[in-house]
């Protein structure tokens, strides 16, 4: 199945919750035997690890391929928005079948 976090798209759900102005880092954990180009709508993405290893250099994306049986790290810096969106596997059919998600940023306190 093509899932988020072991869920199908839901998009009534929010997945994940992010405060404005604040920076994460996400492993994408990829544990299926095909890769999967990851798309985070409005914010870049910085790979700072890939399999483990970090990366050098400075490389934003706004989709990480995750390879098959892998993990990728990424650093975001949620800023400049407030809202929900989404997050998703950008081969379409993967995308279709539930392999998407949604993030709401919400103001800093």
């Amino acid at each position: 199945s093509f899932t988020v976090d072991g869920k199908e798209f839901d998009a009534q759900r929010i997945d994940q919750t992010v405060q404005q102005g604040t920076v994460e880092e996400w492993t994408l954990v990829n544990d299926s035997p095909m890769d999967h180009p990851i798309h985070l709508h409005v914010w870049p993405m910085q790979i700072t690890a890939e399999a483990g290893q970090p990366v050098r250099g400075v490389f934003r994306q706004d989709v990480v391929n995750v390879p098959a049986r892998s993990e990728v790290t990424v650093r975001v810096s949620f800023d400049n928005y407030t809202g929900r969106t989404v997050y998703h596997c950008h081969i379409l059919d993967h995308e279709d079948n539930g392999m998407m998600a949604v993030v709401e940023s919400v103001p800093s306190a």
